[in-house]
């Protein structure tokens, strides 16, 4: 995967909320020869580089990785799976950490 350049006045838009990413499981952490598996170990990589990149400028991005949380049997759908509860907990429990839950705030 390649990154596609934007802007910087354009880039720094995203250091003005805090960004959270979830990953599930099965993701190889290794380059493999299965274009599905290694897509998906690309992507990854590509979401721990974002996630710097924006923290380098001041923001506030975090990469969650279920397994690394203690949630297994997740693919590419984590909220959709039939552990969606502890899910929907995992993303509960950052908004709260970020004192987004149940406050609005307009972009």
């Amino acid at each position: 995967m390649k990154a596609e350049e934007v802007p910087m006045d354009a880039f720094l838009k995203l250091t003005h909320f805090p960004i959270v990413i979830f990953y599930g499981d099965y993701i190889p952490k290794t380059p493999t020869r299965h274009p599905h598996n290694d897509y998906w170990r690309a992507a990854s990589e590509m979401a721990d580089r974002f996630a710097a990149a924006v923290n380098r400028h001041g923001g506030d991005t975090k990469v969650i990785r279920l397994p690394d949380v203690g949630i297994y049997g997740n693919s590419h759908f984590p909220f959709a799976e039939r552990n969606n509860q502890e899910v929907a907990q995992a993303l509960k429990n950052w908004l709260s950490e970020k004192k987004l839950d149940g406050c609005r705030q307009t972009m």
